[in-house]
This record gives C-alpha cells, structure tokens and sequence, in this order.
C-alpha cells in the first residue's frame, strides 16, 4: 500500500473521528463544539494529499463511503442507532461500488488520437 493510500485511510479516520464528536459534542458548550471542525479540516487537508496521486474520483468515493459505512456502524456500536437488514444492504452497495469504480479506473479502452487519422 502506497503512502498516498495510507493518507487517504488516515483522512477517512479522522473523519469518522470528527462526525463521531460532532454526536457526542451535540450538547456541549461552544468551545467543544470547534473541535469537529478542526477535524474536518484536517481530514480535507489529509485528502488534499492524497489526491495528488489517488485519481479524484477514486480517492473520494473510497474517502466518503468508507466514511458512510464506518459512521454506520459507529451509530450503531455507540450511538444505539439500528441497523436493519436494508441499511446494511446499503452500505454493501456503496462498497461494491467503491470497488467498481477503483477497477474502472485507468482500464477504459484507449480514445483514437484523431491526429493519426489525418
């Protein structure tokens, strides 16, 4: 695994991290409350990395599924939030596609260079 992935995971922990607080913190005072925010701006600026070699598209499914699914089951584990046989159905969804679209990138069938035609 690359340094550019190993990014992109710590971006995505972090995110999970900062939406966690942002339910824990719901009733906290101001100042606590900042502290989500400040971790959503590093996990942006852990994905900005991980961007300048992870295709765009591919960096930011995996950065937001990944994301959906592990705050899913972060509701679940702590939050007493259900997860009912379609919300996990779901989130298998959101991970094939999250495959789907990692194998699609960089194998699509070459475009005819148009100045050869001339």
């Amino acid at each position: 695994m690359s340094f550019h992935w190993l990014i992109l995971l710590a971006a995505i922990a972090v995110e999970l991290l900062a939406t966690s607080a942002l339910k824990a913190f719901v009733a906290a005072p101001v100042l606590v409350a900042v502290l989500p925010l400040v971790l959503i701006g590093l996990s942006f600026a852990l994905l900005s990395v991980a961007l300048r070699v992870i295709p765009m598209a591919v960096a930011y499914a995996v950065w937001e599924g990944l994301g959906i699914v592990g705050i899913a089951l972060i509701g679940h584990a702590f939050f007493a939030e259900h997860l009912t046989v379609s919300r996990i159905l779901a989130l298998a969804l959101i991970i094939g596609g999250i495959v789907l679209l990692e194998r699609g990138v960089g194998h699509d069938a070459p475009e005819k260079d148009e100045r050869r035609l001339v």
